[in-house]
């Protein structure tokens, strides 16, 4: 039997060709130069068959409008809701599509199976689905099977070769659902606010994206530098006490917390104070000693990784994501895209913790749990049936840089998960003093545990002297002092993206992606590790707050309903059709309604958007650096789209590009110049009842470059009033 294997990319159709043939392949170029076709023998069932790999650059075909749609003077924006849309190879500009499109074909022609390797996951589901329409299309009998693995270990690839499943078909349906949503409101709500914004634009020509992941990520800077604006510091008192040891005894001073901690008013805390004053002497109420731990990490998930790794390692969630993709193709991580935080009670960890033994930095804590320290990892009760956690399958001790410290942390996580939990004593004493109550903790840590392994953790010790019930003493200090509330800080990225998951905005795999777009559109902006919006990405959240809470484009809630929706296709419990009727006439209300307040969009922008003010920040933070991969350029045009996200590679009629692939648009972001429709300017007539003429504004202004109509009339010739600018057409 001919099989045709097709995986996600070069490097991946590279890596399973070797494991399958045992690096016994002939190799055989294709018209393109990244794809290769792998030829070899293999044994399924034992039946030998003759199998080729090859592989594309991730989407093979996008959607896109209509050529009568895609030229934005074409037709008005809520158009753009029910317009015809049409399948096709994806960039069927470039060559390259077109001849790994045709690789396919040939390649299908003479296969009796074509066998899907593309990843686990919801977009490569739907990549696989693309690759059987294309190999149908010339073989319409041609059988079709699925391979399901979650590293690229051996024994996983040959375990997925020898059982074949079948495509699911209710993920590639949510896929093309959140595909066409994505193409549909993106591009109407891009149009819409770029047509009707641009004479407040300093290049008349800059577009002012829109998408249902990127605008809620956007919201929630927005808010936190809201939340500081508008804070206001209010004054509050609390009573410190502290206990100095006699000298004998050491000296040490022992600090007591007030448990009202404190409040705000001062009569009230100044009362409390001065009975405490005149009446100082303490008395121990009770004292608590007790055994405590402090809980090993759960496995790892994909959020937990960007969340942590940013956080520990100062690195963004792209830069991890990226690092993590080209460790799971070289075999050293498994799928680095799960929700799983549950190991299965059969999964073999030994293996993976004696690998690890020898490396000169975690080998001796591997040795350690190896030699009877293993404990079982935890359960977090999320398994997404498909992979699971995050661990490392396999060791290079030649890795460097960053992609060194992504493995490390993986390794050390996994470890700590396999280790037992920390264990302290604890001990709590209770102080009065006249009517008011104290305490004081101190901690001893007995056995530190995971925390060997794990130095991303902290557990300090605290000292307290012995106390016991009823004793007395004197307080060293007892002060009555003030303080003032403070404002919450601007996110930290580990900040942003647990705000993200928490909401359901993107996907563990998109999250970081919609985080870089907010700032590749220059809606916000990065210093110090601390998110700042920019002006523009102001007024636009504040504008469309200002329309409604419920329905705001820039808060999670509709997205969230769409997400729930997608989810339910995945389960087979909700029509695919049904939801995207009804995602299409939710987003199509929301968007009368934002045509009907779009002056108070107009209106914020007038208020908070400053050009030059953003110019400045955006030449003082740093430009975004390059981010080659290790496994070459081969596979440059993957992406990240996935799942609840963005699609991979998808072209934009809003100028974005999405996901995997190259994402060059279609066409889709042909702006021209941004007039008006000429049908809508022929129909225009001034006061005088003539044809008005199309003028710019020159002069230094917010409104400098900005279209506008008036009378075509000189003043001696008697000019009419007449005005209109040509974004209101």
């Amino acid at each position: 039997m001919r099989i045709l294997c097709v995986a996600e990319k070069p490097s991946a159709s590279k890596k399973l060709a070797e494991i399958l043939s045992q690096t016994n392949s002939q190799v055989e170029n294709t018209d393109n130069k990244y794809i290769k076709n792998f030829k070899f023998d293999y044994t399924i069932n034992q039946q030998s068959h003759s199998l080729v790999m090859t592989a594309l650059l991730g989407h093979l075909k996008t959607i896109d409008f209509t050529d009568d749609y895609r030229s934005w003077h074409n037709c008005a924006p809520d158009a753009l809701f029910d317009a015809p849309i049409v399948s096709k190879v994806y960039n069927a500009s470039l060559p390259e599509s077109k001849s790994i499109e045709a690789n396919l074909k040939r390649q299908a022609r003479n296969a009796e199976v074509v066998f899907i390797w593309t990843d686990c996951d919801r977009e490569g589901e739907a990549i696989g689905a693309e690759v059987v329409e294309v190999c149908r299309s010339v073989n319409p009998r041609i059988q079709v099977w699925r391979a399901h693995f979650s590293s690229m270990q051996n024994d996983a690839i040959h375990r997925a070769a020898q059982n074949p499943t079948q495509m699911d078909d209710n993920m590639v349906k949510a896929v093309k659902v959140r595909t066409e949503l994505d193409l549909r409101i993106g591009a109407a709500f891009t149009r819409l606010q770029t047509l009707r914004l641009r004479g407040y634009m300093q290049d008349p020509k800059q577009i002012i994206s829109y998408g249902g992941c990127q605008f809620p990520t956007l919201g929630f800077v927005v808010d936190r530098y809201m939340a500081i604006q508008n804070f206001k510091s209010e004054n509050f008192w609390k009573i410190d006490m502290e206990y100095t040891l006699p000298p004998e005894d050491g000296g040490d001073i022992v600090s007591f917390n007030w448990k009202r901690n404190h409040l705000f008013d001062y009569w009230a805390t100044f009362s409390l104070y001065e009975g405490c004053y005149m009446n100082p002497l303490a008395t121990v109420t009770r004292v608590e000693k007790k055994r405590t731990t402090k809980r090993k990490p759960l496995p790892l998930t994909t959020v937990e990784m960007q969340k942590t790794a940013n956080r520990v390692l100062r690195l963004s969630g792209e830069t991890i994501m990226r690092i993590a993709e080209d460790l799971y193709n070289k075999g050293l991580i498994s799928y680095p895209r799960t929700e799983t935080d549950e190991f299965d009670d059969k999964f073999d960890f030994m293996p993976l913790i004696q690998m690890q033994t020898n490396d000169r930095q975690w080998g001796q804590y591997a040795q350690h749990i190896r030699d009877g320290e293993f404990e079982k990892p935890r359960k977090g009760g999320h398994n997404d049936k498909a992979h699971p956690p995050i661990h490392p399958t396999g060791y290079d001790m030649n890795l460097t840089g960053d992609h060194r410290r992504i493995y490390e942390f993986i390794t050390r996580r996994f470890l700590a998960a396999c280790w037992k939990d920390a264990v302290g004593f604890e001990t709590q004493v209770d102080v009065r003093v006249a009517t008011e109550e104290f305490d004081a903790r101190g901690l001893v840590i007995l056995e530190r545990n995971f925390l060997e392994v794990y130095t991303y953790d902290r557990w300090t010790g605290s000292y307290l002297p012995n106390f016991n019930k009823d004793d007395q003493f004197m307080p060293s200090s007892l002060m009555l002092n003030q303080s003032k509330t403070q404002p919450p800080n601007l996110l930290k990225e580990y900040e942003l993206i647990a705000l993200m998951e928490k909401n359901e905005i993107g996907t563990d795999a998109t999250i970081a992606e919609h985080i870089q777009k907010i700032l590749d559109r220059q809606y916000a902006y990065k210093r110090d590790d601390y998110f700042h919006p920019s002006t523009l990405g102001i007024a636009l959240v504040v504008g469309y707050d200002e329309m409604g809470f419920e329905t705001s484009l820039s808060k999670p809630f509709l997205r969230r309903e769409m997400e729930a929706d997608l989810k339910q296709i995945c389960e087979g419990s909700k029509n695919n059709n049904l939801v995207l009727r009804q995602s299409i006439d939710r987003y199509r209300e929301v968007f009368s309604r934002t045509v009907a307040d779009f002056a108070k969009l107009m209106n914020s922008l007038r208020t908070h958007y400053r050009p030059a003010e953003d110019s400045e920040n955006a030449t003082r933070v740093a430009p975004r650096p390059a981010t080659p991969t290790t496994a070459g350029a081969e596979d440059r045009g993957r992406g990240r789209g996935r799942g609840r996200g963005r699609g991979r590679g998808q072209p934009s009629t809003r100028g974005s590009t999405r996901g995997r692939g190259r994402g060059r648009g279609a066409g889709g972001n042909n702006q021209e110049n941004l007039e008006p429709p000429a049908s809508a300017v022929a129909m225009l007539r001034c006061n005088c009842g003539n044809p008005p003429s199309q003028r710019t504004v020159v002069r230094e202004s917010p409104n400098k470059g900005r279209l506008f109509f008036t009378c075509a009339k000189s003043e001696g010739e008697g000019r009419c009033d007449y005005f209109k600018w040509a974004s209101d057409i």
